[in-house]
Protein backbone atom coordinates (compact mmCIF):
# COMPACT_ATOMS: atom_id res chain seq x y z
CA UNK A 1 0.00 0.00 0.00
CA UNK A 2 2.52 2.01 0.93
CA UNK A 3 4.95 1.70 -2.33
CA UNK A 4 1.00 2.67 -4.65
CA UNK A 5 1.07 5.70 -2.77
CA UNK A 6 4.56 6.73 -3.29
CA UNK A 7 3.77 5.88 -7.16
CA UNK A 8 0.71 7.94 -7.20
CA UNK A 9 2.37 11.19 -5.71
CA UNK A 10 5.57 10.70 -7.83
CA UNK A 11 3.22 9.89 -11.32
CA UNK A 12 0.88 13.52 -9.88
CA UNK A 13 4.18 15.27 -9.42
CA UNK A 14 5.93 14.36 -12.72
CA UNK A 15 1.95 14.76 -14.48
CA UNK A 16 1.44 18.01 -12.92
CA UNK A 17 4.99 19.17 -14.40
CA UNK A 18 4.49 17.52 -17.75
CA UNK A 19 1.14 19.69 -18.24
CA UNK A 20 3.55 23.35 -17.30
CA UNK A 21 1.36 23.71 -13.83
CA UNK A 22 3.30 26.39 -11.67
CA UNK A 23 2.24 28.36 -8.34
CA UNK A 24 0.83 30.89 -8.42
CA UNK A 25 2.73 33.58 -8.82
CA UNK A 26 5.36 32.39 -10.96
CA UNK A 27 6.22 33.90 -14.38
CA UNK A 28 8.40 32.61 -16.67
CA UNK A 29 9.68 35.35 -18.30
CA UNK A 30 12.25 35.79 -21.52
CA UNK A 31 15.84 34.94 -20.94
CA UNK A 32 16.90 38.21 -21.80
CA UNK A 33 14.62 40.08 -18.87
CA UNK A 34 15.94 37.60 -16.03
CA UNK A 35 18.69 40.56 -15.58
CA UNK A 36 16.95 44.05 -15.05
CA UNK A 37 17.48 47.57 -13.59
CA UNK A 38 14.12 48.70 -11.91
CA UNK A 39 13.71 52.84 -12.49
CA UNK A 40 10.90 53.17 -9.50
CA UNK A 41 10.99 57.04 -9.11
CA UNK A 42 7.80 57.63 -9.64
CA UNK A 43 6.49 55.09 -7.65
CA UNK A 44 5.07 54.94 -3.89
CA UNK A 45 7.85 53.07 -1.65
CA UNK A 46 5.13 50.08 -1.28
CA UNK A 47 4.53 49.89 -4.85
CA UNK A 48 8.25 49.62 -5.64
CA UNK A 49 8.75 47.00 -3.04
CA UNK A 50 5.83 44.90 -4.19
CA UNK A 51 7.14 45.32 -7.51
CA UNK A 52 10.71 43.82 -6.62
CA UNK A 53 9.95 41.38 -4.32
CA UNK A 54 7.77 40.19 -7.56
CA UNK A 55 10.76 40.30 -9.78
CA UNK A 56 13.53 38.64 -7.21
CA UNK A 57 10.55 35.92 -6.69
CA UNK A 58 10.70 34.89 -9.98
CA UNK A 59 14.05 34.78 -10.33
CA UNK A 60 15.20 38.16 -11.61
CA UNK A 61 18.27 40.13 -10.88
CA UNK A 62 18.29 43.78 -10.25
CA UNK A 63 21.52 45.28 -11.27
CA UNK A 64 22.06 49.09 -12.13
CA UNK A 65 24.12 47.78 -15.06
CA UNK A 66 21.36 45.73 -16.96
CA UNK A 67 20.59 45.46 -20.53
CA UNK A 68 17.31 46.54 -19.75
CA UNK A 69 15.61 48.84 -17.11
CA UNK A 70 12.04 48.70 -16.05
CA UNK A 71 10.80 52.28 -15.80
CA UNK A 72 7.75 53.20 -13.67
CA UNK A 73 6.25 55.92 -14.89
CA UNK A 74 3.28 56.64 -12.62
CA UNK A 75 0.82 55.62 -10.21
CA UNK A 76 -2.57 56.42 -9.51
CA UNK A 77 -5.50 55.51 -6.90
CA UNK A 78 -9.12 56.99 -7.46
CA UNK A 79 -11.92 56.32 -5.26
CA UNK A 80 -15.48 56.75 -6.79
CA UNK A 81 -19.05 56.85 -5.82
CA UNK A 82 -21.08 53.23 -7.01
CA UNK A 83 -24.21 53.59 -4.74
CA UNK A 84 -25.85 55.95 -2.21
CA UNK A 85 -28.48 55.36 0.42
CA UNK A 86 -32.11 56.83 0.92
CA UNK A 87 -30.42 59.96 2.79
CA UNK A 88 -27.87 60.18 -0.19
CA UNK A 89 -24.50 59.48 2.02
CA UNK A 90 -22.49 56.81 -0.34
CA UNK A 91 -22.99 53.35 0.47
CA UNK A 92 -20.50 51.67 -1.95
CA UNK A 93 -17.40 52.86 -3.47
CA UNK A 94 -15.37 51.74 -6.13
CA UNK A 95 -11.59 51.71 -5.94
CA UNK A 96 -9.06 51.60 -8.31
CA UNK A 97 -5.47 51.36 -8.95
CA UNK A 98 -3.36 52.07 -12.08
CA UNK A 99 0.06 51.71 -13.01
CA UNK A 100 2.06 53.23 -15.63
CA UNK A 101 5.35 51.35 -16.77
CA UNK A 102 7.57 51.26 -20.13
CA UNK A 103 10.78 48.36 -20.92
CA UNK A 104 13.82 50.67 -22.11
CA UNK A 105 16.96 49.19 -23.29
CA UNK A 106 20.70 50.41 -22.24
CA UNK A 107 20.89 52.94 -24.25
CA UNK A 108 17.21 54.44 -22.83
CA UNK A 109 15.27 53.70 -25.81
CA UNK A 110 12.03 52.54 -25.35
CA UNK A 111 11.87 49.08 -26.09
CA UNK A 112 8.10 48.66 -25.42
CA UNK A 113 5.06 51.18 -25.65
CA UNK A 114 3.86 52.81 -22.03
CA UNK A 115 1.39 50.00 -20.76
CA UNK A 116 -0.55 50.32 -17.58
CA UNK A 117 -2.53 47.87 -15.55
CA UNK A 118 -5.18 48.77 -13.36
CA UNK A 119 -6.86 46.90 -10.29
CA UNK A 120 -11.05 47.34 -9.25
CA UNK A 121 -12.30 46.82 -6.45
CA UNK A 122 -15.70 47.38 -4.57
CA UNK A 123 -15.57 48.69 -1.33
CA UNK A 124 -18.83 48.60 0.52
CA UNK A 125 -18.77 51.91 3.06
CA UNK A 126 -20.68 52.35 6.56
CA UNK A 127 -20.33 55.53 8.06
CA UNK A 128 -21.03 54.37 11.36
CA UNK A 129 -17.65 52.25 10.98
CA UNK A 130 -15.41 54.80 10.00
CA UNK A 131 -12.45 53.74 10.89
CA UNK A 132 -12.72 49.94 10.44
CA UNK A 133 -13.93 50.45 7.10
CA UNK A 134 -10.44 52.87 6.98
CA UNK A 135 -8.61 49.77 7.42
CA UNK A 136 -10.22 47.94 4.98
CA UNK A 137 -9.77 50.23 2.01
CA UNK A 138 -6.00 50.20 3.22
CA UNK A 139 -6.07 46.64 3.28
CA UNK A 140 -7.97 46.45 -0.44
CA UNK A 141 -5.46 49.03 -1.36
CA UNK A 142 -2.01 46.66 -0.77
CA UNK A 143 -3.50 43.96 -2.33
CA UNK A 144 -4.65 45.53 -5.50
CA UNK A 145 -0.90 46.95 -5.59
CA UNK A 146 0.38 43.39 -5.27
CA UNK A 147 -2.25 42.68 -7.67
CA UNK A 148 -0.85 45.42 -10.17
CA UNK A 149 2.38 44.15 -9.32
CA UNK A 150 1.76 39.98 -10.29
CA UNK A 151 0.24 41.62 -13.45
CA UNK A 152 3.67 43.99 -14.61
CA UNK A 153 5.65 40.41 -14.90
CA UNK A 154 2.53 39.25 -16.80
CA UNK A 155 2.94 42.23 -19.25
CA UNK A 156 6.73 41.71 -19.01
CA UNK A 157 6.54 38.40 -20.29
CA UNK A 158 4.40 39.44 -23.11
CA UNK A 159 6.94 41.81 -24.83
CA UNK A 160 8.21 40.36 -28.07
CA UNK A 161 12.03 41.37 -28.21
CA UNK A 162 13.45 41.81 -32.02
CA UNK A 163 16.82 40.95 -32.71
CA UNK A 164 17.13 44.49 -33.19
CA UNK A 165 15.95 45.43 -29.79
CA UNK A 166 18.32 42.95 -27.71
CA UNK A 167 21.38 44.13 -26.82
Amino acid sequence: MQKFKMTFFVSLLVFLTACGWHLRGQVDLPIALRILNLDANAAEPLTENLIRQSLLSNGVTLSSDAPYTLKILGQSANRRVLSVTSNAKASEYELSETLSFQLLNADNQAVSEELSVVSYRTLQYDANAEIGKAQEEANLRREMKQYNAYNVLLRLKGIKLTPTKVK
